[in-house]
């Protein structure tokens, strides 16, 4: 256990607890097992992108917009990180050709006067480069319950997360705010069980006090593949302006695809607000979602070995979305389009790869996977 000293200096302190808690659970270093494991993921995720692909090149494309989450600027990191590197990865974005810069705060963030300041100059920064802001809000507590006493009752959530989106709309006036993009996720977070219709009450809430302040920002909601019962409820809300997909698991593009064609029915415009190829990860325990999966992985998002997925994950998508009339497709893990390692912490979520992505960034560095992004903004970002 690191010295309560040394992990109040430490970078991405939350994100790092949560992978030293993940060690404790049995998080094993990759064995001979593995190995072979990872020989047959890796024919599993080629297999499903190549038939992905296969069909998706049959089909009409339209226009996409080309967005990336400003991962530094997540609830569980910004306070610890400077804001001379949230512009430096702004402009690296930017530069890959991003169109629209996302982040993912946490519901108190913008009543800390230090994280709002923070927060002031990612907005202006993303503005002064002609580029459309979203906001996606998140539950941001991961780990033991106690961490945040306050939540009992998703009425505890719900309330002042109303009011952070109307803080949030008044003080940014974004392009596009989202109030919730996984409710699962954010129950098994405050270990709760508030079922659709809750979500979807607190949603409308939340849109109501959006458009209280700032009429002209589009609010969205949605999930993952095993959230479609919340998606729909958010699909059948006539004030909710768009919906949202996170595409993490290859094993269910037929559910991306219906949930594409539920937005389609409801007449609603639909991103794929968050995705990464999915997770080279050991048998997952219970409390994967509240953890999330990154910290469980064998070989993180950061690992030189899957570049090559991650380049073919990123094509995918973007096809996808150009032939599932998807607006706008988003790479979350975007530390990756600045540094890959070979060896050593690897994983999006440790403190210790992120240092070294902070380095990459001062030192201008691009990966072939920052190229690939490039061009694909070119090839689909530009279609008529």
């Amino acid at each position: 256990m690191l010295h309560r000293n040394m992990m109040r200096r430490a970078s991405f302190r939350h994100w790092l607890l949560a992978a030293c808690a993940m060690m404790l659970v049995g998080l094993a270093s990759p064995s001979v097992g593995q190995e072979a494991d990872e020989s047959q993921y890796r024919s599993s995720l080629n297999s499903a992108l190549d038939a992905l692909i296969a069909k998706c090149s049959k089909l009409p494309q339209r226009r996409v917009i080309f967005s990336a989450n400003l991962i530094f600027a997540h609830g569980l990191g910004i306070r610890n990180t400077s804001t001379t590197v949230l512009l430096q990865y702004i402009d690296g974005l930017k530069a890959a050709g991003a169109q629209r810069i996302e982040f993912n705060p946490g519901v108190t963030g913008i009543d800390d006067p230090e994280i709002a300041q923070k927060y002031d100059a990612v907005v202006k920064h993303i503005r002064e480069l002609g580029l459309a802001v979203q906001i996606n809000l998140e539950y941001a507590v991961i780990g033991d319950k106690k961490a945040d006493p306050k939540v009992k009752r998703f009425r505890d959530f719900a309330a002042p997360a109303v009011k952070a989106c109307e803080k949030f709309a008044a003080r940014y006036h974004p392009e596009y705010l989202v109030p919730v993009h996984e409710p699962v996720t954010m129950n098994s977070r405050m270990k709760i069980q508030a079922p659709p219709r809750a979500w979807a009450a607190y949603v409308h809430a939340a849109v109501e006090a959006i458009k209280r302040v700032s009429p002209n920002t589009s609010v969205g909601a949605g999930g993952l593949h095993f959230e479609l019962p919340y998606y729909r409820a958010f699909a059948d809300m006539p004030d909710l302006d768009f919906l949202t997909v996170d595409i993490y698991d290859h094993g269910h593009f037929d559910v991306y695809d219906q949930m594409a064609q539920i937005a389609h029915a409801a007449h609603k415009p639909v991103f794929i607000e968050e995705t990464w190829r999915t997770a080279f990860t050991g048998p997952l325990p219970r409390n994967a979602l509240s953890v999330g999966v990154q910290p469980l992985a064998i070989k993180g998002s950061g690992n030189a070995a899957f570049e090559d997925l991650d380049e073919k994950w990123i094509r995918a998508m973007a096809l996808f979305a150009s032939t599932h009339q998807i607006e706008a497709v988003t790479p979350f893990w975007s530390q990756s389009l600045f540094l890959y390692v070979s060896s050593g912490p690897d994983r999006g979520t440790e403190a210790a790869y992120n240092q070294k992505v902070i380095r990459a960034l001062a030192q201008g560095q691009r990966t072939k996977l920052f190229e690939v992004y490039q061009s694909l903004q070119h090839e689909y970002g530009n279609l008529h």
